[in-house]
């Protein structure tokens, strides 16, 4: 009986469409929170616009994507694909994904989807976000996506191995928490998710362990290269999905935020109290 890893099954190919023309490819994941199942994957790549500068992606004709075209995992036949058509934009343009609270200051967006009977869901588990591996400088690094719209048997994706670039627990930018790693990837990776796997590792409190077997922890969703020249691209902490799907800024050890006093304006920027907003309590 042939092996797939279950990891290979999460990633999912994503096709961006302005009505009938195609504008790109991308990948994206399934990820469940609270009962619900999210299609998660770059800002960019579903706004058609560089998160940083929010200028058009598509230099020639500056065509934003209004819907998507994403092929699923038919139901009951794994090794066989579905294409849904998930649309982006209401009637009066107004985006139908959830974005950050900081809205493209972070480069990472969720899509509601609905179970269905045709569709099988292999979502990451997101619990692997708190493996007890310390991510190490240097160490290896698996980005699961489609560089430039390749696939494997169908649609299936491609590994890509790269090294972490900078100290994980430092934001590569103020405010912006992601972190670094140095890899070959090419366009059509933006929103696969990356992972660590080994089976001998530092622990978070120092120890080192050798597994019986490979452990993996999921470090986030990779955003593309920081410029055309360099083989450096950043990685989204997974802290920010919870983020988006809660719909505020979440206050603790893990995120390393400080919460401002409760009368002081939230810093998601809604001018709102603290207290009314992200410090609200439920």
């Amino acid at each position: 009986m042939k092996y797939v890893d279950p990891l290979s099954a999460t990633s999912l190919y994503i096709e961006l469409y302005f009505n009938d023309v195609k504008i790109s490819t991308a990948t994206a994941f399934v990820l469940k929170y609270d009962e619900k199942y999210y299609l998660i994957t770059n800002w960019h790549v579903v706004a058609g616009r560089d998160a940083d500068t929010r200028e058009c992606l598509d230099k020639k004709h500056c065509s934003i994507p209004n819907k998507l075209l994403v092929s699923f995992h038919k139901k009951g036949e794994l090794g066989q694909w579905l294409e849904k058509e998930i649309q982006l934009l209401d009637e009066d343009g107004t985006p139908l994904w959830i974005e950050h609270p900081l809205s493209n200051l972070i480069d990472v967006i969720a899509i509601p989807i609905i179970e269905t009977d045709e569709i099988d869901f292999f979502p990451i588990d997101f619990s692997l976000k708190d493996t007890d591996m310390a991510p190490l400088v240097a160490m290896p690094v698996s980005i699961i996506g489609y560089p430039l719209g390749l696939s494997i048997g169908g649609k299936w994706p491609i590994w890509k191995t790269g090294h972490i670039a900078s100290d994980h627990d430092l934001d590569f930018v103020k405010d912006k928490p992601a972190f670094l790693i140095d890899a070959t990837t090419r366009a059509s990776m933006s929103g696969s998710p990356v992972v660590m796997r080994a089976d001998s590792f530092q622990r978070l409190n120092g120890n080192y362990a050798i597994a019986a077997g490979v452990n993996t922890r999921f470090l986030g969703v990779y955003a593309g290269r920081i410029s055309r020249d360099s083989e450096i691209g950043r990685v989204w902490k997974p802290f920010l999905i919870s983020e988006i799907i809660e719909q505020k800024l979440i206050f603790n050890e893990e995120t390393g935020r400080l919460a401002p006093t409760r009368n002081s304006n939230c810093p998601c920027g809604s001018q709102s109290k603290f207290k009314n907003c992200c410090g609200s309590v439920a």
